[in-house]
């Protein structure tokens, strides 16, 4: 008798169930996750647009900060050209001389190629001391041990 009760409880549980299941559809579900899918491309592209945004607006400081500085040398080197002018006081070495010229020109005359007989000559650093022919290396396995 007490399996038939179990039996009987089964059954009214699976159809409790199974009626539940029917009355709340899926789609509601489906609808709920394109919602906060849809919620969360938003806020994705919101993001995007303010980083986008936020490195404009950098560019455009760094733009201005640059132009500023050329601004600020140009002043410089004209205030040093004519108030610093005077030949006989400093001769050769006039603080105007000091500035160097912008412009691409300059920047190459920076970096001029460096002459092949130099590198030649030049030695590549040693990371060894110089050590008598019988004395043990650095690298020996027996170096430093007595």
């Amino acid at each position: 008798m007490s399996w038939l009760l179990y039996v009987v409880c089964l059954g009214v549980g699976g159809l409790l169930g199974f009626l539940y299941a029917r009355r709340v559809p899926a789609d509601d579900r489906i609808k709920e996750l394109e919602l906060h899918l849809t919620s969360l491309q938003a806020k994705y592209e919101h993001y995007q647009e303010r980083v986008t945004e936020h490195f404009s607006s950098t560019a455009q400081i760094v733009n201005a900060l640059t132009q500023q500085y050329r601004q600020l040398h140009d002043h410089l080197r004209q205030g040093a050209d004519t108030l610093c002018s005077d030949t006989r006081r400093h001769g050769q070495d006039n603080p105007s001389r000091a500035f160097l010229p912008l412009g691409p020109a300059a920047m190459t005359s920076l970096h001029d190629p460096v002459d092949p007989a130099y590198l030649a000559s030049v030695a590549a650093p040693r990371d060894y001391a110089d050590k008598a022919p019988h004395d043990k290396g650095m690298l020996d396995d027996d170096f430093g041990l007595k």
